[in-house]
């Protein structure tokens, strides 16, 4: 018999040869698919959040038709959006709307931790821009906490490249 992880399928004879907690992994992939579920019905909220970040109206906002071009990493789940009638320095109308996932980061069990993820996350490329800016990174135009306060738990958001 096989579970379900997020990437593959394993049996308990590969799992027991493996040096990592499987238990606590075969729990991503359900929790994955009620993250996704979840953001499924908040587009006016993703859609407020982009433009208030840059500065648009959130009807100018067209969300990637479906969750199979949704961008799925290890720590975090990123959204395309398109914003119509928008381009900066020939970079496109596309940004990427990123989230941490909550069950990778430890939110359950140490709340706080997302919030801190996006802060270290948007000081570092704050810093990057800043002291090296020729290395090539994907340009913050702002983020958001879980509280609320806005320099731009919520989220990244970042033009692609």
């Amino acid at each position: 018999m096989t579970r379900r992880l997020l990437r593959e399928e394993i049996s308990y004879s590969a799992a027991q040869d493996k040096e990592i907690n499987i238990l606590h992994r075969l729990e991503y992939f359900e929790k994955q698919n009620q993250f996704i579920a979840e953001l499924t019905s908040k587009d006016k909220w993703i859609k407020d959040v982009v433009a208030h970040h840059l500065n648009v109206d959130p009807s100018r906002c067209d969300i990637a038709g479906s969750t199979s071009s949704w961008l799925c990493g290890s720590f975090n789940l990123c959204i395309p959006v398109t914003i119509r009638g928008w381009t900066r320095k020939q970079r496109g109308n596309r940004v990427l709307l990123r989230l941490p996932l909550p069950y990778k980061v430890g939110e359950a069990f140490r709340p706080g931790n997302a919030d801190e993820k996006v802060r270290c996350e948007a000081g570092t490329y704050a810093w990057l821009q800043e002291r090296h800016p020729d290395i090539p990174i994907p340009q913050l135009y702002g983020f958001s906490l879980s509280s609320g306060e806005s320099v731009g738990l919520s989220l990244v958001a970042f033009q692609r490249n």
